[in-house]
């Protein structure tokens, strides 16, 4: 996959880039590693300590850090606003992608966006 699309926004998961229409989002680099992981399996519950050992790889952390993080993602998807969810948290089970999502790839002569090197 080159690129995810969903609302207004693209993921492009190998530059580490998530644009709102042409305008690239600010995401720290744990906070876009939550997006992906979501987004890659949109539609699924992911278990909390699933989330926490694919972002937070042989470290220990409390759920709390995940928390915090899927608190300033909804606020960079819904921008403050409850009308659009699209991180769902299913009740001592996990944290869902619910909105509905569709995958591109870039054919040769179409080139993805630079790698934003703000974000890397």
């Amino acid at each position: 996959m080159d690129a995810v699309s969903f609302g207004p926004f693209r993921l492009y998961p190998a530059q580490r880039l998530l644009k709102k229409g042409e305008d690239p989002v600010k995401l720290g680099a744990r906070a876009f590693d939550i997006l992906l992981a979501l987004v890659e399996r949109a539609g699924e519950v992911i278990p909390h300590k699933e989330l926490i050992a694919k972002v937070w790889p042989n470290v220990v952390v409390e759920e709390i850090s995940l928390r915090v993080h899927i608190a300033s993602l909804r606020k960079v998807l819904d921008g403050g606003q409850f009308s659009q969810h699209y991180i769902t948290n299913v009740t001592r089970r996990g944290y869902c992608f619910s909105a509905p999502v569709s995958y591109e790839r870039f054919s040769p002569d179409i080139k993805p966006p630079p790698l934003d090197p703000g974000n890397q």
